[in-house]
């Protein structure tokens, strides 16, 4: 027999028993789905962090300065740092070559009491430095003006109001105009009960939700070093981060390397960026486990079906031999019936996935929307590998799984099986 001939009776025997050959193949239609809603949750949402940090730049290199050991004694008191980062690295940074910007910053601790005062106002307040490309994270939307400019200068006095502190505040949005060009204070409160005011214009007030307001970085020293009583803080403890911008993603990596050898703590989007693959990788095998499960009981029902198919057949099975089909013959006919059921299964669950991936990602982006949160794309996503593995699956599935009733059907007598009733 040619395998035309096998095809077309292996189709022609599955026709036959129409509704039990759509049953057998639910369980490869539900692993198939399972497995493709799944690992398409998963590239979705890798690609959409890939295009959000190739966005922001896979260019950036974050630098912290080494800090000592915290032992029993000192968990609660600020670390002791074994490598500040100097004005002196700082400006050696900036003459590397290809090394296109250098941004070092300094941050107030969170457990600065710090508080806004505007009029007869005041509110307790968090104080950050201006908000800017090299410091956005990703899936976060630029801030826009609401009034006035958001750019800080980096001259002292200077401030950027945001709706989340006007919002902290009880003022509107529709009062932010009246607010730029005004003076208010900052006014730091220690532990120790003595306070300092320190004096801003308003130069804007930015869209950004974050209830906090943003100063220039002289003030941002200013305030730190009156707050740990050290006039010398630059000198002492150094920058608290640097951020520098390279002109590719090879001199980023390069750089990684070489300041990591000189003793500070060292980060790029690109090192964030691999380990995230990795990370995707393992989930993408944890979520098809899923699938794999309900592909198994698929088998056994798939083994079931074909058993059941050789004992109503046993007679048929003898005539074909008894005309000159050979065991082999009778093998691969099985074994094509059974990887037949695997691949209608298996394009039936694709199509199935396909679909169910599309309406979630219509129900997640409603709820995105409702909630106003600064995320877009889409999460779920089946490329033409995706199709082809699970097609190949399946199908494989089915041919794995009709093995063993294809040898049994192979190892049939012919005399026996004709005279089977």
């Amino acid at each position: 027999m040619t395998f035309g001939d096998l095809g077309r009776n292996a189709l022609s025997n599955l026709g036959r028993r129409k509704v039990r050959t759509m049953l057998t193949s639910i369980g490869v239609i539900v692993g198939i789905l399972t497995i493709v809603t799944m690992v398409s949750l998963g590239i979705g949402v890798r690609l959409e962090i890939n295009k959000q940090f190739k966005a922001i730049g896979l260019e950036r290199v974050f630098i912290r300065p080494q800090e000592g050991e915290r032992n029993f004694f000192t968990q609660f008191a600020p670390p002791q740092r074994s490598k500040p980062i100097t004005d002196a690295e700082v400006a050696r940074w900036r003459q590397l070559p290809k090394v296109k910007e250098v941004v070092a910053e300094v941050d107030l601790p969170l457990g600065v009491a710090s508080g806004l005062r505007i009029g007869d106002r005041t509110q307790q307040i968090s104080v950050e430095g201006p908000a800017n490309a090299l410091n956005q994270v990703p899936f976060q939307q630029p801030p826009t003006a609401i009034a006035g400019q958001i750019e800080l200068p980096s001259t002292a006095g200077s401030m950027v109001l945001t709706a989340g502190a006007l919002r902290e505040l009880n003022i509107g949005r529709d009062q932010a105009p009246s607010l730029v060009g005004q003076s208010v204070e900052i006014v730091l409160q220690a532990p120790r009960g003595e306070q300092q005011a320190f004096s801003f214009t308003v130069v804007g007030v930015s869209t950004d939700e974050s209830p906090v307001v943003r100063v220039p970085l002289p003030d941002r020293i200013a305030m730190k070093s009156w707050w740990f009583n050290k006039p010398e803080l630059l000198k002492s403890d150094g920058y608290d981060s640097v951020t520098i911008l390279a002109d590719d993603v090879n001199t980023a990596s390069a750089l990684v390397g070489q300041i990591r050898a000189e003793g500070f703590r060292v980060q790029s989007l690109e090192l964030i960026l691999s380990l995230a693959d990795q990370v995707f990788t393992v989930i993408n095998v944890m979520l098809s486990s899923v699938g794999g499960l309900a592909l198994l009981v698929a088998s056994l029902g798939i083994v079931n079906t074909m058993i059941m198919s050789i004992y109503e057949r046993t007679r048929e099975i003898g005539t074909l031999k008894a005309i000159g089909a050979s065991r082999g013959d009778i093998r691969l006919m099985f074994m094509l019936e059974a990887g037949l059921i695997g691949l209608m299964g298996g394009v039936i669950g694709i199509l199935a996935g396909y679909g169910l991936g599309k309406l979630l990602n219509r129900v997640i982006l409603w709820y995105i929307e409702r909630e106003q949160l600064p995320v877009r794309g889409d999460f779920f996503v089946v490329t033409p590998s995706l199709v082809l593995y699970s097609l190949l699956f399946a199908t494989l599935i089915g041919i794995v799984a009709g093995l063993y009733p294809a040898n049994q059907a192979a190892k049939l007598d012919p005399l026996m099986a004709l005279r089977h009733e």
